[in-house]
């Protein structure tokens, strides 16, 4: 079955070339170089109300939705979203400083991981973040004993780890809710009672409630809503040990509509014999995962409760509305054996995500043409690694077309890393006018952390790296045209 761009928000002109907002994807392969990112930013925000939207009109409580900032933190990308009405999740002192920076207030913005240093739990608390997510009795320690050491209150959630497995996804992407997940603390082992009790005991720490996150792309729309079966036994204990539940954080997962995560037997089958996966079913809509999240709540905490929800959309958001090109510079043909498409984007701009999800890949000239062969597509590096994807079906491809890699909005970027190459430029396409939201790595962006014993290198230009005396310069060479000299003003005044 042909692939259908519309699925993807794109349309063709009459010559069958990808369009997105109106303005020809081969045009702004043309303008800004290959590989690049190309975000649909009007999509991007009606998607991220829309999720608001449905989720407060599936509750009857308040309800508060959070980005994850994790899934896609490119700042232009998070104006975006920001502007969308969604607060801000975050979880490194990155991502604190970014949301603060672009105009998040510190009630708007959660925070949550496994390892937050003393430094990072001191400026969460200085700067009296909404919520603290503890991950462990020992960081519930530390909070109190910063809280007490500043005199100053700190509102948190406790992350549980229900103990349970979500379907029709790869054991990696449910690391988060298994009992053998680092995540949290355990539902049955006695540990959610013990950090109660020393909340209990705590001065200047305010307990709100639970969060109960379960993985990513998570497939079956009753799947959040089966986790939460742990509800009544957490409420129960919340309120045996003095404790009124006021929020409920389902966390994320939820899935784009057009991208996968691989099952075990796939990930097994394309890793070992390069037998690729179908797209199949789409997950369904985000209705269903809201109806039937506010149904097991109602049945878990009882009537006359009604906690407030917050959610945590990542890649529901982003990952649809954004497309990476690459452009095909060899064709390799071997009789009898296999042809790869040679790309300039590999290891560093998409590996990483392909290597256990599904993508659909077009042509962005001829799109809709009949797919009669399986080839390799591969990325620039001399590296055995470096795969895109291994038998996927494509029509004949020639040296110079550019294909598009669908759903890039999500951990592509947040994983991307150079190996050997530039990092690509990302560009937003709003009402049919493209507008800059990164440049493209140059060779002293690549190098502007780096110090030499030596002062006499130089590189191509007249630049060089120097030696102990060099000083470091955000964003050099933003001031290229007048658009980037305003880009560069903007960051110059928030990055200091």
């Amino acid at each position: 079955m042909q692939p259908d761009p519309s699925d993807y928000g794109l349309t063709l002109d009459r010559d069958e070339c990808l369009l997105m907002d109106g303005v020809k994807l081969t045009d702004v392969a043309k303008e800004f170089g290959t590989p690049v990112h190309v975000v649909n930013g009007q999509r991007l925000v009606r998607d991220a109300q829309k999720f608001a939207d449905e989720a407060k009109n599936s509750y009857p409580g308040p309800v508060s939705v959070h980005f994850a900032f994790k899934s896609n933190s490119v700042p232009g990308i998070v104006e975006l979203i920001r502007g969308a009405g969604l607060k801000a999740e975050v979880m490194s002192e990155y991502e604190l400083t970014l949301a603060l920076r672009l105009g998040y207030e510190p009630k708007e913005i959660i925070v949550n991981g496994p390892c937050k240093t003393r430094e990072f739990l001191a400026r969460c608390v200085q700067s009296a973040v909404r919520f603290i997510i503890v991950d462990s009795a020992e960081e519930l320690i530390r909070i109190d004993g910063i809280s007490r050491e500043i005199r100053k209150r700190t509102n948190i959630l406790l992350r549980v780890n229900p103990g349970f497995r979500p379907g029709r996804i790869n054991r990696g992407s449910i690391a988060a809710s298994r009992k053998t997940s680092p995540f949290g603390v355990d539902l049955v082992g006695g540990e959610v009672e013990e950090a109660l009790d020393l909340v209990a005991d705590f001065r200047y720490v305010d307990f709100h409630g639970f969060h109960i996150h379960i993985g990513t792309g998570i497939r079956r729309s009753g799947d959040h809503a089966r986790a939460l079966s742990c509800l009544s036994y957490l409420h129960g204990l919340a309120r045996r040990k003095g404790f009124e539940l006021k929020v409920l954080d389902i966390g994320g997962g939820f899935p784009s509509p057009t991208s996968r995560e691989m099952t075990d037997s796939e990930m097994l089958l394309y890793q070992s014999f390069g037998i690729l996966p179908r797209f199949g079913k789409s997950s369904g809509p985000l209705t269903e995962y809201f109806r039937k999240i506010a149904e097991a709540v109602r049945i878990g905490i009882g009537a006359g409760v009604i906690p407030e929800l917050i959610f945590e959309p990542g890649r529901s958001i982003t990952s649809q509305n954004q497309v990476l090109l690459l452009r095909v510079h060899y064709v390799k043909h071997r009789a009898g054996k296999r042809t790869w498409l040679i790309t300039d984007g590999g290891l560093g701009t998409v590996t990483m995500p392909t290597f256990y999800e599904y993508h659909e890949i077009f042509p962005c000239s001829g799109a809709t043409r009949q797919r009669k062969q399986l080839v390799n597509i591969i990325g620039p590096a001399c590296f055995s690694g470096d795969v895109v994807y291994k038998n996927k079906r494509m029509p004949d491809i020639m040296p110079g077309e550019v294909l598009a890699v669908m759903d890039s909005g999500a951990y592509f970027t947040a994983l991307e890393s150079s190996f050997g190459f530039y990092r690509p430029a990302i560009v937003a396409i709003d009402g049919g006018r493209t507008r800059l939201l990164r440049r493209s790595e140059t060779f002293d962006d690549s190098v502007s952390r780096d110090f030499m014993e030596r002062n006499d290198y130089k590189g191509g230009n007249g630049n060089e790296i120097r030696g102990s005396k060099r000083r470091n310069r955000p964003f050099a060479g933003f001031n290229r045209s007048r658009s980037h000299t305003q880009i560069h003003r903007k960051w110059r005044g928030i990055i200091g």
